[in-house]
């Protein structure tokens, strides 16, 4: 089998939640299809440049990387055009002759049987593909993208800021949905999502699970909560900021010793974050994991989006509690121990009780870690890919 992957941006280094889980594609694919000759076509942009460096020696020649530069920097001018047509800004903005003129050239040397969009933005080249191509088009949806402009919009203050992300989240609504009529198949990540693809359109939508290996690594850290995140990506900058700004000094003020950590790229775009007391950002760390399992509860405070969140499986799979937005548990069936909190109160309510009761902190984690090993293990997330591509 034959397969070409696009991807908006490298799936390596893995710097964010995103590349995390295209990673974590590939090695479900290829556990699942170890015969299988993949090429994997990414966009690199100024936010996301690749390194040949950090692709797991593990995959080998079966894996072709090919990374194409392109640059996605607002333009003004085509930003204000694009207000007066019906095409998405977001989207024209990895629309570029040169990858066309590459996808091209790979299809004419290489008859595909299976192409796959990493994510919505490489859907801008689905007309070119299906025009060159008889390949079985698949849309691995990470989430309802379209939601995300929506939630940031409703959150926005400035009254223009918030008319623009509007504009932005309803024309990306209609390329959203006609693209789901091109595919043949759409796997979602998130059952949620799922539901409302369905929904919206007669393609076949499957949920099929990023896998998350369970790995025992948290030996319990006493006043301290940690949260990691790429904050170049919207609803991480706004929610960990809302956090700090709305419940950060009411918990410490209960707790003086108690100590909140921050580690992500682009932390730069928080830098502010740092001037309160008991707040320490760390930047970009190299291990997510090592990061996560020996900082405290996990706390994820996200506000808009949609998809599940990989930071959350992480933490979870290395039996961190966590306390979670209700957002942030979006998508997934929890045990009923973890906490989900809907308002400022409870987030108050649920840290304090963990931050005084280790035994609860134990029970919390190990509850998400058996959630993990039971839903999202390599085994599970392998049956339902081959199931639904039936290849």
């Amino acid at each position: 089998m034959k397969v070409l992957f696009l991807s908006h941006k490298p799936p390596y280094p893995i710097v964010d939640g995103g590349c995390h889980a295209m990673d974590r594609m590939l090695r479900d694919f290829s556990f699942s299809y170890p015969n299988a000759t993949i090429t994997y076509l990414s966009l690199e942009t100024e936010k996301h440049p690749s390194d040949v460096k950090s692709i797991p020696p593990e995959f080998g020649s079966n894996i072709d990387f090919i990374n194409t530069k392109i640059s996605t920097r607002i333009n003004p001018i085509a930003a204000l055009i694009h207000l007066f047509n019906s095409k998405s800004y977001n989207i024209s903005r990895f629309k570029k002759k040169s990858v066309t003129t590459l996808i091209k050239s790979l299809i004419s040397k290489k008859e595909y049987d299976v192409v796959v969009f990493e994510s919505l933005f490489a859907g801008a080249y689905v007309d070119e593909i299906k025009n060159l191509s008889k390949a079985k088009l698949i849309y691995r949806a990470h989430n309802i993208e379209h939601k995300i402009w929506e939630d940031l919009s409703k959150g926005e203050s400035n009254p223009l800021k918030k008319r623009y992300l509007k504009h932005l989240s309803i024309r990306l609504k209609t390329f959203e949905l006609t693209f789901l009529k091109k595919v043949n198949l759409i796997m979602s990540i998130s059952e949620m999502d799922q539901s409302i693809f369905t929904k919206n359109t007669n393609t076949n939508c499957k949920y099929i699970p990023v896998s998350m290996p369970s790995n025992a690594k948290y030996s319990g850290i006493k006043n301290s909560l940690c949260f990691l995140g790429a904050f170049n990506w919207m609803p991480n900058k706004e929610g960990i900021s809302w956090y700090v700004n709305t419940i950060h000094d009411e918990l410490v003020n209960k707790f003086p010793k108690l100590n909140l950590e921050i580690a992500g790229s682009f932390s730069d775009e928080i830098s502010n974050l740092s001037e309160k007391p008991n707040i320490r950002l760390h930047g970009f760390v190299d291990s997510s994991m090592d990061f996560i399992s020996s900082h405290g509860i996990f706390i994820a405070p996200i506000l808009s989006g949609s998809g599940v969140k990989m930071k959350v499986l992480e933490a979870m799979s290395l039996g961190v509690p966590c306390v979670l937005s209700k957002k942030a548990a979006e998508g997934l069936s929890l045990p009923s121990v973890i906490p989900v909190c809907n308002s400022k109160e409870e987030f108050i309510e649920k840290l304090s009780l963990l931050l005084v009761d280790e035994g609860l902190c134990e029970k919390i984690g190990l509850a998400g870690q058996e959630f993990i090993q039971k839903e999202f293990s390599t085994d599970v997330v392998s049956k339902k890919l081959i199931t639904s591509l039936k290849l």
